[in-house]
């Protein structure tokens, strides 16, 4: 039987490592078509695989399902002693508690979020025909439809439109489609090294005072992520956690301003929610899974008028042309075109182009000049896991000279700039970042 090697849930770095070139550079020789009788294999092959997907499609959609049943009837039973507020922070608690369960088994009870959601929904909806049909109170399971549509994000709010439509009102329905409004100014901070970024925004309550949403977004590993987000009674306690997170050190005297720049704000809270995951989440990263990127989403169109631009920016294009520079003048020079690039060291060129592109975000120019220890680190796992060993070294060994360059063009202090240099050899381990199987987790929440 064909089975299914892997599945990711997250776009990962897929390994591309220096290859030989071709010295003739001719194409191979056409092989000759295959008889027409082999193709019954190939298409026996495709056919096993397709029962196979199919089957643990419907796998995992008993296993939402179940799981789904298990959160709905629980807050059904929770919901007539909480305020719509109080619910929608349960109900969040047990969809991350949910999702947590379904990771580190087996590939095949993997359930993603896009999937549960579905499940969720599902559930209510046959727990609302259920009732009408015993022409039972139907007020609870409506509020609940209300509260769980009220938190889902593009694209799956549309998923829940019909839904919507057929169980509540016209007014319901509204509030579902408003969701929480913001009633302030959306502020934010960075840290002191400019690769960890706090976002916070007043938006209504339902039950009393506005309550403040936290972004504590990290732009170190290969994807812009929140590491933490959440819902805090004041922008000052939003801070006050935020850089706990991060440290003091690099903290510094970090204070929340008004947000002046829509599209770096945009590159931050970026996420829409699809069938994927990052990786490495834990059970508090999935209960804002849905609601962080509802309520981005809610941020970013309250602040798209905001015409400010940071003035640090660099794109991973001229970062390659000047540190190519760069390399050439400290003595490193490009072979010839016949020279093949495995064979002795590489050139300027080729080392910028690697770097530069290694280097991340790599498509947020007012992100990707910035520099930390912690950003260091990973990029020298990435270096040493992503390239063949005697290429990473090279790259490893110019990376203290990047570090260099990038510094002078942010301003970075000389003290940042020799702490991140300290781990630019890869020889001291940055605390915090590997998960339990000692691979790199970019949803690792570390201090700076």
């Amino acid at each position: 039987m064909v089975r299914l090697v892997a599945e990711y849930d997250a776009a990962v770095p897929v390994s591309r490592k220096r290859k030989k070139k071709s010295g003739s550079g001719r194409r191979p020789p056409r092989q000759p078509m295959a008889p027409t009788s082999s193709r019954a294999p190939l298409a026996d092959a495709f056919g096993e695989l397709f029962e196979y997907r199919r089957k643990l499609a419907e796998h995992r959609t008993t296993l939402a399902g179940e799981a789904a049943g298990a959160v709905i009837d629980a807050l059904i039973m929770v919901a007539p002693g909480r305020s719509d507020d109080d619910l929608e922070d349960d109900f969040c608690v047990r969809y991350g508690a949910a999702l947590t369960q379904f990771e580190g088994g087996a590939l095949e009870d993997m359930v993603n979020p896009e999937g549960f959601t579905h499940a969720l929904l599902a559930v209510i909806d046959e727990r609302l025909h259920e009732a009408v049909e015993a022409d039972a109170d139907v007020a609870v399971l409506q509020r609940l439809l209300t509260v769980v549509a009220g938190v889902l994000p593009v694209p799956l709010s549309e998923s829940a439109r019909d839904l919507v439509a057929e169980h509540l009102d016209a007014r319901a329905a509204k509030q579902v489609a408003r969701g929480r409004i913001v009633t302030g100014p959306v502020l934010w901070a960075r840290d002191v090294y400019g690769s960890r970024r706090a976002v916070v925004a007043p938006f209504t309550s339902a039950d009393g005072p506005d309550r403040w949403y936290l972004w504590d977004v990290d732009t170190c590993g290969y994807e812009v992520v929140a590491v933490h987000s959440g819902f805090y009674p004041s922008a000052e306690s939003a801070l006050a956690t935020w850089r706990e997170s991060v440290g003091q050190a690099a903290a510094g005297a970090a204070a929340l301003i008004p947000v002046d720049d829509a599209e770096t704000l945009g590159d931050l809270l970026s996420g829409e929610v699809a069938g994927i995951r990052i990786g490495g989440e834990n059970a508090q990263q999935y209960a804002e899974f849905l609601r962080s990127r509802r309520l981005g989403r809610t941020v970013r169109e309250a602040v798209r008028r905001a015409r400010g631009r940071t003035s640090v920016r660099l794109t991973a294009a001229d970062a390659e042309v000047q540190f190519a520079q760069r390399l050439r003048q400290i003595g490193y020079h490009d072979g010839t075109a016949g020279d093949r690039p495995d064979e002795g060291p590489a050139g300027a060129d080729e080392l910028a182009a690697e770097m530069a592109d290694s280097w991340s975000p790599r498509d947020q120019p007012a992100l990707y000049p910035f520099c930390s220890p912690h950003k260091v680190a990973v990029t020298v796992l990435h270096l040493r896991d992503f390239y063949k060993d005697n290429f990473a070294a090279e790259l490893v060994a110019v990376l203290p000279e990047w570090i260099r360059f990038l510094a002078e063009h942010t301003g970075m202090a000389a003290e940042l700039t020799e702490r991140c240099l300290a781990y630019a050899s890869g020889e001291l381990q940055f605390p915090g970042i590997l998960d339990d199987r000692g691979r790199s987790n970019p949803m690792a929440r570390v201090a700076e």
